[in-house]
């Protein structure tokens, strides 16, 4: 069972997000209707009503921790926060904080992170689409080749001279599968079968090892040590694995194809805008210092 947070681990991060809540700007706006019975009302503050829903969404918005609680839990751990968080934002309105010139800034800030956050999601959506995703996939992936695979067992024990003991009883024409059963530490009860992998899936001390075998049925005759202890490896066959298929890689792809699309965006105004930077004391850069906006120098001539 998840260990259940405290109610002081909630609250560097629950004003900010009870703020944020549709409730905290809309409720005392809304037009009192009753609630649905899958969405009660759980809590009214100064006449704005607080749901269910909300709850919900606040217990999400948190993060892992505060999602594996019991929603009944988290109810009453937050209860008085969302009181006091209601409570402070009516009295920052009765305040007129509205005009301020601290909050006009900083909702001035809000609204250009959020405009931004719009604007690169539409330009990255506007780019990933399906046949751009392919004709990447044809331009990188479709044409490369396999990567080596290996399909190998292993014994795992604590000790050197324990590897070394199983290695002598291999050479008198032990059956592994078999000690691996009996002596792995690695208990699975199939024989220490690894299955096939690439080199890049092991730690490197066992992948170096495993792919230094070459022939069907070989195994190390030395013990190989790891992080894990002391590994005795059969080979028990080679492939190349083919490229991932389109569909397999789509989702990876057209991530790729809407990052390329935001750093053309980004070299494209960069080009037409006016940049300007300074030391952080406000004063000039040394003549050596190329500044931001300057144009990267022209090749040499051949």
């Amino acid at each position: 069972m998840p260990r259940l947070p405290s109610p002081s681990s909630l609250r560097p991060a629950l004003f900010a997000l009870l703020l944020a809540l549709p409730f905290a700007a809309q409720a005392a706006e809304a037009p009192k209707q009753a609630a649905p019975a899958a969405d009660p009302v759980v809590l009214k503050i100064n006449g704005s009503d607080i749901h269910r829903s909300d709850i919900i969404a606040l217990q999400k918005s948190i993060g892992q921790q505060a999602a594996g609680m019991p929603l009944d839990q988290f109810y009453d751990r937050v209860t008085e926060r969302l009181i006091a968080t209601k409570l402070l934002g009516d009295a920052a309105k009765a305040a007129k904080l509205d005009s301020d010139p601290e909050v006009k800034s900083e909702l001035d800030k809000a609204k250009e992170q959020i405009v931004t956050r719009i604007y690169v999601s539409h330009l990255q959506a506007k780019a990933a689409t399906d046949e751009a995703a392919k004709a990447l996939y044809d331009k990188t992936i479709k044409t490369q080749a396999g990567k080596p695979e290996i399909h190998a067992r292993h014994i795992l024990v604590k000790t050197e001279d324990e590897a070394k003991a199983i290695i002598a009883e291999l050479d008198k024409g032990g059956d592994f599968a078999k000690l691996a059963d009996e002596k792995s530490t690695d208990k699975g009860g199939n024989g220490g079968d690894l299955g096939w992998f690439g080199k890049e899936q092991m730690v490197p001390e066992f992948s170096e090892a495993a792919f230094k075998l070459t022939t069907k049925g070989e195994y190390t005759k030395t013990p190989v040590k790891s992080q894990f202890g002391w590994h005795v490896i059969k080979l028990e066959d080679t492939r190349v694995s083919p490229p991932p298929t389109f569909d397999e890689a789509k989702d990876k792809l057209k991530g790729e194809v809407a990052n390329e699309a935001i750093d053309a965006k980004i070299k494209e105004l960069r080009g037409k805008a006016k940049i300007e930077q300074f030391a952080l004391d406000g004063s000039p850069l040394p003549a050596t210092a190329t500044p931001a906006s300057a144009p990267a120098p022209a090749p040499a001539k051949k």
